[in-house]
This record gives C-alpha cells, structure tokens and sequence, in this order.
C-alpha cells in the first residue's frame, strides 16, 4: 500500500502549496487597493496643485502662502516617489504572479498525470480484485469437487473391501459348490451311459422279437398259401404295426411306425428324446434351467392384438397393495408382486379365469418389478430392499438365487439372456449380472435414479429412462452412453416392440410418446382427460404388434392409444376403485391385465 501513501502525500503538498499561492495573490490584491487609492490621492493632489497654481499668483507675495505651497510640492515630491515605488512593486508583483502562474500549469499537468497513474491503478486493482474472487470460487468449487470425490472414492474403496471379503467367504463355497458339480456331472454322464446302455439292450431285444415276428408271419404265409393267403398278410400287418407302435411308445420316437425299419440304427433317432426326458427326470432344475445364451428375447408370436372390450374378471390377490403384474411367454401364467413381499401366479383359463398356482416367498423388501426368462422357467424380481431375487419356476420350485449390490430399490429388473440380467436402481447405477458366476460384471453409471430398462437387439443394448428426464441407450460392448434423448418430465417406463423398432416411453407430465428408434425421433405423443400420473414409476405397455399402447391412471382409468394414427381407441373410466399401478399385455395379444394399488387385479377381453 506505499502508492497510496504517497498519493496522499503527494496530494497534501500541492494543498499547502496552494495556501502559499493565496496569500501572495491577497497581498497582491491589497497592493493593487492601495495602488488605486494613491491614483485617487494623486489625481486630486493633482487638482489640488493645479489650484493652487491658479492661486499662486495671489500667494506669491504672501510668505505664508509661498511656505504652503513649498510644503506642498514637498508633498507632491513624496507622494510622486511612493506612487513610482508601488509601480516597481507592481511590476515586482506581476513578475511574481506569472511565475507563479507558469509553476501552477506545471503543477496541474502533473497532478493530472498523477491521477490518470491513480485511475490506472485503481482499474489494475479493481481487476484484480476481481481475479481473486474468481480464484477463490473456483478455489472452492475444487474443494467441493475433491471432497465428493474423495468421499466417493472412500465408499467405493469400502465398497470393493467388502466385495473382496464377500469374494474371500464365497471362493470355497464356489470351490466346493465346483467340486459338487463335478461329482454331479459324473454321475449323471454313469447314468447316461447306463440308460444308453439299457436302451441299446431293449431295443436288440424289440428288434429280435419283431425279426421272430415277421419270421412267423412268413413262415405262416407260405403254409396257407393256397386259399388263405391272402387273409394272412393283413393279420401280419396288424401284428407288426402292433409291434413297431409298442416300440414307438417306448423310445418316444416322432417317425410314424410304419415307415421306419426295424432295426437298432433306425430307432437310435428316438433315443436323443428319451436320453433328454432322462436328463429331465435326474437333473430337473439343470434341464428345467439351463442357462442357455441367447441375448434375443422370443416371444409368443402374435398376428393382431386387439383392443380390450369389457372386463373378464376382477378378483384380490394380496390384502396390502400391488405393484408389478407380468404375464408367462406362454400366456398361461400371471404374476403378480406386492407389498407383502411375496410373487402370486395366477393360471389363467381359456376363458379368462384365474386360479391360483402357487406363491413365491423369500424376498425381504416389495416387489417392485417382474421378467420372465425365454424359457419361462425362471421368474426375476427386483424388491425394495436393494436385492434380486430368481425363482425357479417348475417341478422344482424355489427361490434359486440372490444378487445384492444396489445401495437403492431396484426399480426395474430384465433378463438380458439365459446367462445374463440387468438391474436399475434408485442409486443411479444399472448393474449387468452373470448368473453362472453369481456376481455384477458390469456397472453403468448413469448419474440419475432409473426408473425403467428395455433389452432391445440380439447384442444386448440397453435403453434405460431416468429421473433426470433423459432416456439412455447404452453401448453393449462398453460401459458408455450411446445416444441421450433429453424430454421435459422424468421417464417412469418403457415398452420396447422389436418388429417395429418403436419405444413408448411414459413421462411424469401425463404423457406418453412413440419413439422411432431407427432415427430416434418422435412418432406421437399420447395425451388424455383421464390419464394422469402420480409416482415416478408408473407403467404403459405397447401391445405384442405393436398397433397399441395401454396404460392406467390416477383415478383408476384404462386407456388405449393407437399408434397408428395416435388416436385415443378407448378409455374404462374409473374402473379401478384407486390408482393403476401396472399394466400388462397377454403375450398372444387375447387380454390385458391391470392392477390398483388397493389389492385388485383386472383381466380384460381382447
């Protein structure tokens, strides 16, 4: 801060200098006063003298008159030398005064340099200040930053020791598990071998008697070949049709009888049903469940689904709430999951009434979200409490598995492929899991809550849809963001037809929209009185054709869009006594399937 100081000081000189300046300039002027009244004293000295002159003729002969005018021009003589001397000091003072002046420009082109060196200090200060402020924000920003950072960094680091000490208890587990599929596989190759080999004996044994048969029957012909010939040949028929029907049972072969030899080469084609029904019958939850890998998701095919006309039965499946309703690949089955915590199946008839199959226990938290398996063998839930669950679905029945790792619900849940799911989580992370290994190969960040997930292509692209109003659709080779789609409210579902490559997302500003995934753009947008939209994960569905779209509302409405032509096909008004939680479309397009939060489920007719 020395330049200011000296500024100040600066400043103060040119004020005591400017003092000094006054008091010349007042003596100044009071020299000019008395320079003027000596004038005035001169002139009339002047007339006084020129009076006297007149006067002096009449004086001149007087002493005393002659003694006052000598006293007078001695005054005259006086005042000239005063009045010649304030000339010089006039003069003086003038001389005074313009030096004075000349030193005062000089001061003034100084202190204007001085203040322009002051404003331009003051403009470098000013910015300064301004970088510093700058500096600092930024400053504390990167704190911020580093303090998330590091506090993420310490969780995941908290995280991966206890996957490394989860990893440590499950290693000899898995070893032993390893070892027990092993003796496993084994045995059952021994029992193979032994089927094989008891199957390879019956059928010599079949064959022997068919040849001892077809021998009798020969030797028959040739003994009434005169009159009875020709009724003996279709007794043989009969007989040997009898026979290769009996063997046809045995080894479940698809080859009509009568067209197959009787020979053990002929009837080995049977043997790969056997040995596979065999394989069931030692090995069911292996056969029932084998992992096979096909990212393709199959569906039941359906030429034209239909709108729902009326209501074929509505009846309560749990006494709390439902949240998630899912339909069986084969159309057969309905699942329902709620808040007790437990999976219902429902059988469906053929004339739209359910009964009740079985229910599934062993999550600990609401079911929030359901995924058949291709197969229909397995059923997937994703529960509040951070965990999914895999239910074997079959003779042998059973909760078959847990994968723990979210640090939120897990809102939505799909199967990716026999071998493979994927799960969204309110902790704004999509796990991939592998089931044989048990345990998440992949993680996606996705920065926001994921309310909803789709498996679209054969390589296994996932489109998620957000809290943040964004829909993403992920790299199936990486784990980065393909494509975002940014729209004005969060996304709380997605219905996915793969023969048309249209998505239909359901946004939270009581919308829906048609997405053309070939070019990402908007087909239509489904809007209605009655629909509206009252939790972040509310569910539409597109029709297995894809000629429709079915969704509920706050007021317990159904609705129906066609998205041909985006109109609004029909609407069941209030027919749920609250709000419709899921809907469901039946895989062969014959109902549609609601539920409420208060207990009820509604089939409706196609």
């Amino acid at each position: 801060m020395d330049w200011k100081t000296d500024i100040v000081r600066q400043l103060k000189g040119r004020k005591d200098h400017w003092n000094s300046y006054d008091e010349i300039i007042t003596q100044y002027n009071h020299l000019l006063e008395q320079y003027i009244i000596l004038q005035n004293q001169r002139s009339k000295l002047e007339k006084d003298v020129g009076q006297l002159r007149l006067t002096n003729a009449g004086l001149e002969k007087a002493s005393e008159a002659s003694q006052e005018l000598a006293n007078v021009n001695n005054k005259l003589s006086v005042a000239t030398e005063e009045v010649v001397m304030h000339l010089r000091e006039k003069g003086e003072l003038a001389g005074e005064v313009l030096r004075l002046n000349r030193a005062l420009v000089e001061a003034s082109d100084k202190l204007a340099k001085e203040e322009s060196k002051v404003q331009q200090f003051k403009d470098e200060n000013d910015q300064l200040i301004a970088k510093i402020e700058k500096t600092e924000f930024d400053l504390n920003e990167y704190i911020s930053i580093n303090h998330i950072l590091r506090e993420e960094f310490v969780a995941a680091q908290t995280k991966l020791d206890q996957l490394q000490i989860e990893y440590n208890r499950l290693k000899p587990l898995s070893l032993e598990l390893e070892q027990q599929l092993e003796m496993e596989r084994r045995f059952g190759k021994q029992r193979e071998e032994e089927l094989l080999e008891s199957k390879r004996v019956q059928l010599e044994m079949l064959n022997a008697e068919v040849e001892r048969y077809n021998r009798r029957v020969e030797a028959r012909k040739e003994s009434v070949a005169g009159d009875n010939g020709p009724l003996s040949a279709p007794i043989g028929k009969r007989g040997s049709d009898a026979s290769l029907n009996s063997l046809n049972r045995s080894s479940t072969a698809s080859d009509d009888a009568s067209n197959r030899k009787p020979t053990v080469n002929g009837l080995t084609l049977g043997g790969v049903n056997i040995l596979s029904g065999f394989k069931r019958l030692f090995n069911p939850g292996i056969a029932t469940n084998a992992p096979v890998d096909h990212l393709n998701r199959s569906s039941t095919f359906c030429m034209s689904a239909s709108v729902p006309t009326g209501e074929a039965h509505r009846w309560e499946c749990t006494d709390l709430e439902v949240y998630a309703i899912q339909f069986h690949p084969s159309g057969s089955l309905l699942a329902t999951g709620c808040s007790d915590k437990m999976i219902y199946l429902w059988e469906i008839s053929s004339l739209g009434m359910p009964y009740k199959n079985s229910t599934l226990y062993g999550s600990h938290g609401a079911i929030n979200a359901l995924d058949f398996d291709n197969e229909g063998a397995r059923l997937l839930a994703g529960c509040s409490g951070d965990k999914a669950y895999i239910w074997s679905h079959g003779d042998n029945r059973g909760l078959k598995d847990t994968h723990t790792g979210h640090n939120g619900i897990i809102y939505t849940c799909k199967f990716i492929s026999g071998t493979k799911l994927v799960t969204g989580s309110a902790d704004r992370l999509i796990k991939i899991w592998d089931l044989q290994n048990r345990q998440c190969i992949q993680t996606l960040f996705a920065g926001s809550k994921c309310h909803d997930l789709v498996v679209t292509d054969a390589t296994g692209t996932i489109i998620s849809g957000h809290f943040d109003k964004k829909i993403r659709i992920w790299d199936a080779q990486s784990d980065k963001c393909r494509v975002e789609l940014q729209y004005n409210a969060a996304i709380t579902s997605l219905s996915y037809n793969a023969g048309k490559r249209q998505l239909l997302a359901c946004l939270r500003d009581d919308t829906l929209k048609l997405i053309d995934l070939r070019q990402n753009s908007l087909l239509h947008t489904f809007t209605h009185d009655h629909f509206q939209i009252s939790t972040d994960t509310h569910k539409a569905v597109l029709s297995p054709d894809g000629s429709y779209a079915c969704t509920g509302s706050q007021d317990g409405s159904l609705l129906v869009w066609n998205t041909e032509d985006g109109m609004c096909e029909k609407v069941f008004v209030k027919k749920h006594t609250s709000m419709v939680t899921s809907v469901a479309w039946h895989p062969e397009g014959r109902y549609v399937a609601s539920s409420e939060k208060h207990r009820q489920v509604i089939l409706w007719n196609s």
